[in-house]
């Protein structure tokens, strides 16, 4: 049973995995049938994330004093003049609380060195992505090489307007997704070590970005 807060209009965050567009994007709910959700199609840069029937996808949405999600199917598209898409209704929502660091999707240039136990840099090698997401814990980047769980990594975030800011990660999550272009990696990492002042101007830079988005009625 769809929980009360999920209603026409509702901003919701629709995550998408193991695709070329894996991410997480903005949405709103349009209309609620008796066994279907309909939700605005997502966007990339203002162009439309497609999406396909029988794809996986996972919508969040914040009530009054906790947070939902859900893990539905895509059942139906319509890209014409008001791009939808429309998804199972769900016959479980999970109730989630609020994290102690909001995340936000954000793409913000990242460079890593793969680090051994000691903390030293297993090879020269610099890689250079982004990220998907980031929070003051942690973040997700896109990652050209397999990583492991519990791996550590020197990160250099170019944090915008605030500068580099460097922090030593540890991998908590590893999803691997293919492509016309190939494979490539979505990495989730936990922020071990990083100066405090550090994780305000990321606090503070993810606070701007939810600021600018609600005044533009995206969130």
């Amino acid at each position: 049973m769809v929980a009360e807060e999920l209603k026409i209009n509702k901003r919701v965050e629709i995550k998408i995995q193991n695709s070329y567009y894996a991410g997480n994007y903005s949405s709103r709910v349009e209309e609620i049938l008796p066994d279907t959700i309909i939700l605005a199609a997502p966007l990339k840069r203002g162009v439309i994330v497609p999406l396909r029937v029988g794809d996986t996808v996972t919508v969040s949405y914040f009530g009054q004093t906790a947070g939902y999600s859900f893990t539905t199917k895509v059942i139906g598209t319509n890209y014409q003049k008001l791009p939808l898409i429309a998804v199972q209704k769900p016959q479980e929502i999970t109730k989630i609380q609020r994290r102690k660091y909001i995340r936000i999707s954000t793409s913000i240039p990242v460079r890593f060195l793969i680090l051994d136990d000691k903390k030293q840099p297993t090879s020269s090698n610099v890689y250079c992505t982004e990220t998907l997401d980031i929070s003051g814990g942690g973040a997700m980047i896109i990652s050209p090489v397999k990583l492991s769980q519990e791996d550590c990594l020197d990160v250099e975030l170019d944090l915008p307007r605030r500068g580099n800011i460097r922090v030593v990660g540890r991998v908590a999550r590893v999803e691997e997704t293919r492509n016309e272009y190939g494979i490539r990696y979505l990495i989730g990492i936990d922020f071990l070590v990083i100066d405090e002042s550090d994780r305000d101007k990321i606090i503070q830079y993810v606070f701007e970005l939810q600021r600018d988005m609600r005044r533009k009625g995206l969130i």
